[in-house]
């Protein structure tokens, strides 16, 4: 039979117990108690849950040694990627870059002079040369290919084009000796001076 209200069955008398009469100052006391009982426990400390089980460090030493390492790219690498995105970004920075290039040699050239410049050539090919012997000789053998290319090329144009135009020469200059590097006639003259007149 349907209850709504839950009323005990018909013809059953509840149990009661005897009521108690509390008063608010016991209230009060055992709150304070409970509350100091809270207080003095240890409370736990929270913690972030474990999202992967802990590893031992000789087992994470292991897999450090077996996984490869990531992709760190050469300095040559980052220098294209940037060129490229300048050169999408600003293409007339190209042409700009090309030209100044060409430019610069030219004016430090005329500004220099020939004897300068060609001094100045040398002696940076000679520190590149005794920093860096291979790459030195790379670079002459490149330079020296180059000049005979040119040559062929100016073989072709008719002298008078071409009668005042000297490409340098980049071979080795032959060792020659200290008698060999004086004047031949101050040479004769000192050799004359010091032999004692026969008259």
């Amino acid at each position: 039979m349907f209850n709504p209200l839950n009323a005990p069955p018909q013809g059953v008398e509840m149990l009661k117990s005897p009521p108690r009469e509390i008063d608010e100052a016991e209230i009060d006391q055992f709150v304070q108690a409970v509350m100091r009982q809270e207080a003095a426990a240890p409370k736990p400390r929270k913690t972030l849950p474990e999202i992967a089980p802990a590893v031992p460090e000789a087992a994470a030493s292991e897999e450090s040694e077996e996984r490869k390492p990531r992709y760190q790219p050469k300095w040559r690498h980052s220098a294209a990627i940037l060129a490229l995105a300048l050169l999408i970004g600003w293409p007339g920075l190209l042409v700009a870059l090309l030209g100044l290039a060409v430019v610069v040699p030219v004016i430090a050239y005329l500004t220099l002079g020939h004897d300068r410049a060609s001094e100045c050539v040398a002696a940076a090919f000679a520190r590149f040369r005794r920093l860096d012997p291979v790459r030195a000789e790379i670079l002459r053998g490149w330079a020296m290919r180059r000049v005979a290319g040119v040559e062929r090329v100016l073989s072709w144009l008719p002298e008078r084009w071409t009668s005042g135009l000297y490409l340098p020469d980049l071979r080795d200059t032959p060792v020659s000796h200290d008698k060999m590097r004086l004047d031949p006639f101050s040479r004769f003259q000192a050799e004359q001076a010091e032999t004692p007149d026969a008259g």
